[in-house]
């Protein structure tokens, strides 16, 4: 039986793979350079606003609507700051998309409806979250970059505070 033009059978090999995508993105515990930092905070951050965006469409449950609507709000905002660090320097420019494993995982959760959704939804949101925590908390800890290393300083607590909200967000609505 199909259900929203994706046969009943391919939702959970497609979270599946959701889950398998945003588990090949890994953890940073290096500290990355100014152009990989701004690279991928812009990409963390157009993931964030991209799957809450879908959560707003797609999610039954009030909880997690509330949950993505906070996080475009904020992430927009980090992303407005960040590019404004990027608009005083030249030869610095952030990507316009996300990467190839985080549009994979965007792809698949815009296949998914309902509770099926939920699910992928929070386990993307709870490895992304982890995943750019570490990456602020790094940087904001011994990034070379003076400017940046505030940015992320200041970003680090709404950071953490999502990881946590994530990890206690319901994923079987």
């Amino acid at each position: 039986m199909e259900t929203g033009g994706t046969p009943m059978i391919l939702k959970p090999f497609l979270l599946g793979l959701a889950v398998l995508a945003l588990a090949a993105l890994p953890l940073r515990a290096q500290t990355p350079q100014a152009e990989q930092f701004i690279a991928e905070a812009s990409v963390s951050n157009m993931f964030a606003v991209e799957a809450g965006t879908l959560a707003l469409q797609k999610s039954n449950s009030t909880e997690i609507k509330t949950f993505a609507h906070q996080a475009v709000n904020d992430r927009t905002t980090l992303g407005t700051g960040l590019r404004q660090i990027l608009a005083k320097r030249s030869g610095i420019s952030a990507p316009d998309m996300p990467d190839e494993k985080r549009l994979a995982v965007l792809r698949d959760l815009g296949n998914l409806q309902g509770a099926e959704f939920d699910r992928a939804y929070v386990l993307a949101q709870q490895k992304a979250n982890e995943e750019t925590e570490a990456m602020f908390a790094a940087y904001a800890q011994s990034g070379s970059d003076e400017e940046l290393k505030s940015f992320a300083s200041k970003a680090l607590p709404m950071l953490q505070d999502y990881a946590k909200q994530a990890k206690k967000l319901p994923s079987t609505n």
